[in-house]
């Protein structure tokens, strides 16, 4: 693990007011059918309390110690209460409020203290030593139940012996909003598809498929509450995208690439990557030290570039060879936690940018590269939304919209080097030959 959210449990928290515990997911059913148990002593409650980004959950589950009997199942749920401004529930509290003009570190802070409350909910209301194992919001993966443990989050759901007497049980998974009308936000559904897709890595106790009980991924609604996780979230939708963060973690090649070199003449913009994901990771691999702090992160890092840059029409193998020139595999300062900065973005102009995900990272960079490679009239709107996402894009001079159709454009442009294109062609083909 490294220390990258230490700074945040330092930061001072200005005051707010915390929901009560009784408040929380009134429609939560499974209460009356697990039995409530008393007011369970908060030492005794198995609980954890940390948010962790997805490169930082990799970390964890990698090496998590699962015990003999690993969790062999999924169950997803919604909280509905707190729900949040992007899925919003009629009434109640919400998960992302009062935080306007918060950092970070303080955001953190906040949500981690109505974690607590929910602790709360379930230790005083329900009277429960447990409860689900993990809650999702846009930013953060919460531990909340270690997984070691059989939760209580779905009646049935949680876990069952087998006919020989062995035990299977789930990982409940608590995704922070109101999912009735609205599917998953981008980043809640990215974080929510890395979580499953790690899991699925380390234990492959379970396949990617919807079904009931052991073997598969299943919801709330499966078991003993219908409206749980929300009619927007079918079956349909959540394993297609379990599957895609799967895909993205085991590197899948899903279209042919470009056999000719990369020159000075290499489009940027192209339905045909001109390398793969797999030689991209392995010359990063190659320059990481042992005990570097992304020796675990590639594969995701790299698995953003083939997310973003196809829905965009950027060739991802490029995007992801000028992250590898730029930070010299992911070994520069400026790569480092916690400015995560993928390519030199602001260095020159506004001191460096710093991101706090490595997602939000990749788009900041697609959409500074779409900005050099297309004006506003060439863009259509998902271009144009990709460019929104770069913090600093209102500050490219409109002489340098659209002067980047291929590499060549990139001189004197990306950076003030006459041979920024030929150095970053040369870096590129030895990338894609490996």
């Amino acid at each position: 693990m490294t220390d990258a959210n230490q700074p945040l449990h330092d930061e001072p928290l200005p005051p707010f007011d915390l929901p009560d515990p009784k408040d929380a997911m009134p429609h939560e059913d499974t209460l009356s059918e697990e039995g409530t148990r008393g007011v369970v002593p908060v030492e005794q409650f198995l609980y954890i309390g940390q948010g962790l980004k997805a490169e930082e959950f990799s970390h964890y589950v990698d090496s998590y110690d699962f015990g003999a009997i690993p969790p062999n199942f999924v169950v997803l749920h919604h909280t509905a209460v707190p729900s949040t401004a992007a899925a919003p529930y009629p009434s109640g509290w919400r998960w992302d409020s009062q935080e306007t003009g918060l950092s970070e570190g303080q955001i953190y802070r906040k949500r981690l203290k109505q974690l607590e409350t929910l602790r709360e909910y379930y230790r005083t209301g329900a009277g429960w030593d447990r409860g689900p194992h993990l809650f999702i919001d846009e930013t953060w993966i919460w531990l909340f139940t270690p997984m070691y443990d059989q939760g209580i989050h779905a009646a049935q759901g949680n876990g069952y012996r087998d006919s020989k007497g062995t035990l299977q049980y789930s990982i409940g998974i608590e995704v922070c909003g109101y999912f009735e009308n609205t599917q998953w936000s981008a980043p809640v559904a990215a974080l929510v598809g890395h979580a499953v897709a790690v899991l699925k890595r380390k234990l492959n106790s379970f396949e990617i498929r919807h079904q009931k009980f052991g073997g598969g991924i299943s919801s709330h609604r499966d078991y003993n509450k219908p409206s749980c996780p929300g009619a927007a979230i079918s079956e349909a939708y959540y394993i297609s995208t379990i599957q895609n963060a799967v895909d993205r973690l085991n590197n899948v090649q899903s279209v042919p690439l470009v056999d000719s070199p990369i020159t000075a003449n290499t489009p940027l913009l192209s339905a045909t990557p001109s390398g793969s994901r797999e030689k991209a990771i392995g010359f990063i691999r190659k320059s990481l030290a042992q005990n570097s702090e992304y020796k675990n992160d590639v594969e995701t890092i790299m698995g953003y570039y083939w997310v973003y840059a196809p829905s965009v029409g950027l060739d991802p193998f490029l995007a992801a060879a000028q992250c590898i020139f730029e930070t010299a595999g992911l070994t520069s300062g400026w790569a480092a936690r916690p400015k995560r900065n993928p390519a030199g973005l602001g260095v020159r102009q506004e001191g460096g940018l710093s991101f706090s995900t490595w997602d939000g990272a990749v788009q900041a960079h697609i959409g500074q590269l779409l900005a050099l490679a297309l004006r506003d009239d060439e863009a259509n709107e998902t271009q144009k939304n990709m460019m929104a996402r770069n913090p600093r894009h209102g500050k490219i001079p409109a002489n340098l919209r659209g002067v980047a159709k291929t590499l060549a454009g990139l001189s004197n442009t990306w950076t003030d080097d006459p041979e920024y294109a030929n150095k970053f062609v040369t870096r590129a083909e030895a990338i894609r030959k490996g």
